[in-house]
């Protein structure tokens, strides 16, 4: 789901930082299953170029935190600001997990599917407290779910591609993988009218290099990670879900959450006044990284 306007600069996050760390042979198996590398099959990162005021540029390439579990209740540094373009030039897409933290923006992003009921409420609550969010969709269950597809996106929620059917990215051959994230975008077309603007590939939160090349080659220059992961998905309690995500709160941050949780339900008031009284603003991807 993708279109490209102008280019533009945004700021990308040291990989896997915090909520993101790669821990070699864990496999999780609920909700929206996240399968990290084993060893020796870590997906391969794409260079980035940072800039520091006043200096020359540097590029290298970032290597995967450890397996230490990240912070739950007090907040951590501000990741460094890292300079990247979503020009799309049909090579492969840019890997981003947040925004520029010279702004008090952050995007609260979910993944869109699961028990209609449950999505519904969510929207209920997201309209009752006034925000508008990305919605990465999986495209079969947007397209069986019409209703609430539309309705999303007349609220002003802003649609993304989180592959036609969420299966486990790592596990496709290049065709699948093509497949889903053409499948993903075609699926949006009803609803906006495009395949949307950003990618989010199933079952990793990091994309492999065959991963962004597809995603490119299907029109999407960037693929939109997240620096905090709510683990809602695992039904850990609304308490735990609040403490995860306002205890890393930061300028530029990209949270991910979940439809289809009663957790996600409850713990989203707590998390917006959270946002609020730290003087962050809830966006869009689009609002976030331009």
């Amino acid at each position: 789901m993708s279109d490209d306007p102008a280019p533009k600069l945004i700021g990308r996050r040291e990989l896997l930082a915090r909520g993101g760390a790669f821990v070699a042979g864990a496999v999780v198996v609920t909700g929206c299953a996240t399968t990290r590398a084993t060893p020796g099959s870590t997906p391969p990162t794409p260079p980035t170029t940072t800039t520091a005021p006043g200096a020359a540029a540097t590029t290298s390439a970032p290597t995967p935190s450890s397996s230490a579990a990240p912070p739950t209740t007090s907040a951590t540094t501000p990741p460094s600001e890292v300079v990247v373009s979503t020009t799309q030039s049909g090579g492969p897409a840019t890997y981003v997990s947040h925004g520029p933290t010279s702004a008090n923006n952050v995007a609260l992003t979910f993944h869109l599917g699961g028990d209609p009921s449950l999505v519904g409420e969510l929207l209920d609550r997201m309209k009752t407290l006034g925000i508008t969010s990305t919605l990465f969709a999986i495209g079969d269950w947007l397209s069986a779910n019409p209703a609430l597809g539309h309705r999303a996106v007349d609220e002003g929620h802003e649609l993304g591609n989180h592959t036609k059917s969420h299966k486990s990215m790592l596990k496709l051959s290049r065709v699948e993988v093509r497949d889903e994230i053409v499948g993903g975008g075609q699926a949006l077309i009803p609803f906006i009218g495009s395949i949307g603007k950003w990618f989010r590939p199933s079952g990793t939160d990091v994309p492999t290099d065959l991963i962004l090349e597809e995603a490119g080659a299907a029109g999407y220059p960037v693929s939109v990670g997240y620096d905090i992961d709510s683990l809602d998905y695992t039904e850990p309690g609304a308490d735990a879900v609040v403490s995860r995500v306002v205890g890393q709160l930061h300028p530029g941050a990209i949270v991910s959450l979940h439809f289809g949780h009663r957790d996600t339900i409850d713990a989203l008031p707590q998390i917006v006044d959270a946002l609020h009284s730290a003087g962050l603003v809830p966006v869009t991807v689009s609002g976030l990284l331009g």
